[in-house]
């Protein structure tokens, strides 16, 4: 029969070895806990399901505030010129993402709002969300397509018709139609 000394050692090297396992669990839930964070500030998405797999597939917030951006740039130029209330729209959207005009991705956004991008962003734009879809579920691509397509069509509707009358234009429905258009069905 094993020594009561000797019982007790195993039980606290158990117990130590689960509390190890436990405290690695629980560091990993906080830091998951803080990119989600950290996603949803710089891209406005909140959506859980969307949010984990982008965790999950390693994207970075940087990275992520350019995918939520480059589509409110392009509806904002889509007309040929960015009206004074789709910027306002388009601020208004960042500030809640905890941008600040000092940020180097704030500075990227006035120079996009001062100055068309070429095609070749919006190009790029596309291949990426693609690449980012065919790498999740037909629910988390819904999901996706939804958070992103939300702040186009408030930036959309900012500058209104006449009168407020066609809220969007021919161009920029054009647009929308293409960025929803990027979004793959599976």
């Amino acid at each position: 029969m094993p020594e009561l000394g000797k019982i007790n050692d195993l039980e606290e090297q158990f117990f130590y070895k689960e509390n190890q396992k436990m405290a690695e669990k629980y560091r990993a839930m906080q830091q998951m806990k803080e990119t989600k964070q950290a996603l949803a500030a710089v891209s406005g998405i909140n959506d859980d399901l969307v949010l984990e797999k982008l965790i999950a597939m390693n994207l970075r917030p940087e990275t992520l505030a350019s995918i939520s951006l480059v589509p409110l740039i392009e509806i904002a130029w889509a007309d040929g010129d960015v009206d004074q209330k789709e910027k306002d729209a388009i601020l208004s959207a960042v500030s809640k993402f905890g941008w600040t005009s000092d940020s180097l991705s704030y500075e990227l956004l006035d120079q996009w709002l001062k100055n068309k991008p070429s095609e070749s962003l919006l190009t790029a734009w596309k291949h990426y969300v693609d690449a980012v879809c065919h790498k999740m579920t037909n629910e988390e691509v819904i999901h996706f397509k939804k958070e992103i397509m939300a702040h186009v069509t408030v930036v959309a509707e900012a500058a209104g018709g006449f009168l407020g009358i066609g809220k969007t234009s021919a161009e920029e429905q054009n647009m929308i139609t293409q960025l929803e258009s990027t979004f793959c069905n599976k």
